[in-house]
């Protein structure tokens, strides 16, 4: 969904292209998990409505950076480790807690936050 040079135009943080690989389909599996599988089902590079694709990249971003700064990159394996400081953009944040007071589900709340935007998690009740 997302090739390596486009990565580093988002400001992707890692830089070995073999990381990034292991790293982009392992937070797609979680994405994909997330939505649906709204990019499963449809065509990324159809899709008309730039923002919905604008956010997705930018949380597909967000999680293969989060999941490389923790260290772990499925849910499981972040079960595995408590984290004591993450860095993410130049921001570094400390707390007692785990990787769990950042993430849901192994998914980093940021990325959530522009699946939300982007219309891409259903907050809602459907009431067909």
């Amino acid at each position: 969904m997302l090739n390596f040079s486009e990565y580093q135009k988002l400001d992707g943080q890692v830089t070995d292209e073999e990381v990034y690989i292991k790293l982009e389909r392992d937070a797609l599996k979680l994405l994909n998990a997330a939505t649906q599988m709204f990019y499963v089902k449809n065509n990324i590079d159809e899709d008309q409505d730039e923002w919905r694709v604008k956010m997705f990249k930018m949380a597909l971003v967000a999680q293969i950076d989060y999941t490389n700064e923790v260290g772990a990159s499925t849910e499981y394996d972040m079960s595995q480790k408590a984290v004591k400081s993450v860095s993410i953009d130049g921001t570094t944040v400390t707390t007692e807690g785990t990787f769990k007071d950042s993430s849901t589900r192994g998914i980093y709340n940021i990325a959530l936050d522009y699946l939300y935007q982007a219309g891409l998690i259903f907050g809602g009740v459907d009431v067909c």
